[in-house]
């Protein structure tokens, strides 16, 4: 493939932009591949090169490109007004399309992204309890609010004892006074992580968990473990925050309803918009009292220029009318047929990998038995994961599959059953390239 016009654009930006990029995630290069247009489930960069696009920009668009419902909605809005300090009825409509779907949603607020979504939640539960200290759990992203960055990629020089793990900055330069508000929890891990809840407990605002992290190539919290985590947070009166940003997508009534276990307040991103920014945080009653100025005296404040911009909203609505039940479905068995046809490919080229996941959430991963918690994710994915991952992009990329740099895999309801046979394909011709080099390195 020719990258040329990618390399110009690269040249350009490094002029402009500081490492000539925007988003840390998205750097592989150089080359540093541009785009030019996308349809359906494929996108094309600049010179012309094209990929099946297994990142959807890293999940938010569930529909894939041109998704005409989505389009449209969003050029009759652009027609009536781009934006206005008034709220407008796509607001109330994409809050009542929430709140029919998430268990724990009786009321929303919105916000631009995921992280803020975070944050927001995290105020909202300070301002509920009076205390000050949020607990998370070992390795969980949460977005860029460097509170919940501590513990995010810790290694074996920092992570600290297993049942008591500690809390290390990930930015250079976090406040230590920061960094003691941080409560770190084993993912998985019940006993330990109700001792160290208990112990923290008259000083505990929220606990905050992605219950299928991205991070952790979506390996799932065990219900029972969640149910011991929710009876806890109920009998200390700490308001328990469900990261669904990007798990939301495991199913119609996202992961909560999935799982069996209903949080106070959940973080939502991502397949709300459309493919429009977006964040929200959605709870019950109860919990999004504290944000409601008509009941009293205001306990925190919550506002935004953009939030809840009828843009965003309208196109929104017409994503989530679009992901019926029915696609849902289909999602699920078209990401278990990617899974069976990479695991039957890692089988044969002799690999010892996985496709981890569920629903339309995949993950490839270095080696074979499914890793429950963090440590277990890092320390058997070896400490070349990175480097062999990056290769294995490398040729994906050449076989016109495009993934995350760190294996992620996500769907879209642009898929063909056609689609996922040739991304199989495709991957298996990466794949035993990635192999034979291996073999050589050897």
């Amino acid at each position: 493939m020719a990258y040329d016009r990618s390399r110009a654009l690269f040249d350009r930006a490094s002029a402009v932009q500081p490492g000539g990029n925007t988003r840390h995630m998205i750097v592989f290069g150089p080359p540093m591949l541009y785009a030019s247009h996308g349809e359906g489930c494929r996108v094309t960069d600049v010179d012309g090169n094209v990929y099946i696009d297994w990142v959807n920009n890293f999940s938010t668009l569930i529909h894939g490109y041109g998704h005409r419902p989505t389009i449209e909605a969003v050029k009759a809005q652009a027609e009536r007004m781009l934006c206005c300090i008034l709220p407008a009825e796509p607001e109330v409509e994409l809050a009542e399309r929430i709140c029919a779907r998430w268990p724990g949603a009786d009321q929303v607020r919105f916000m631009n992204s995921g992280t803020e979504a975070v944050m927001v939640a995290i105020k909202g539960a300070r301002a509920l309890t009076g205390r000050s200290k949020v607990a998370k759990s070992e390795g969980g992203y949460h977005g860029q609010y460097d509170l919940v960055e501590a513990s995010f990629l810790p290694t074996a020089e920092t992570w600290g004892p297993a049942d008591r793990p500690a809390a290390p900055p990930f930015g250079r330069g976090t406040p230590q006074s920061l960094l003691d508000e941080a409560v770190i929890f084993p993912f998985n891990d019940t006993a330990a992580t109700l001792a160290i809840l208990e112990d923290q407990a008259d000083h505990l605002a929220a606990v905050v968990i992605d219950p299928i992290p991205a991070r952790l190539g979506f390996s799932r919290a065990d219900p029972a473990y969640l149910a011991a985590i929710r009876e806890f947070c109920t009998r200390r009166g700490v308001v328990l925050i469900f990261d669904e940003v990007f798990c939301g997508r495991a199913g119609y009534h996202g992961a909560q309803g999935r799982l069996g276990v209903t949080p106070d307040m959940t973080a939502l991103g991502k397949i709300i918009g459309g493919g429009l920014p977006i964040g929200a945080v959605a709870g019950t009653r109860a919990a999004m009292a504290v944000f409601d100025n008509l009941a009293g005296p205001l306990k925190i404040s919550h506002s935004g220029t953009f939030t809840g911009n009828p843009m965003t909203m309208a196109a929104g609505c017409a994503a989530l009318d679009a992901l019926t039940p029915e696609a849902f479905a289909q999602l699920e068995r078209q990401g278990d047929a990617l899974r069976a046809g990479l695991a039957a490919h890692f089988e044969a080229l002799g690999l010892a990998m996985r496709a981890n996941g569920l629903a339309s959430m995949t993950s490839l991963q270095f080696f074979r038995e499914p890793a429950r918690n963090y440590r277990e994710f890092h320390v058997r994915s070896g400490s070349d994961s990175l480097t062999r991952m990056k290769q294995l992009h490398g040729l994906m990329l050449e076989a016109g599959v495009l993934m995350a740099t760190r294996g992620l895999m996500v769907g879209s309801t642009a898929m063909t059953d056609a689609d996922i046979a040739e991304t199989v394909d495709r991957a298996g011709q990466a794949l035993a390239r990635f192999a034979e080099a291996e073999r050589i390195a050897a």
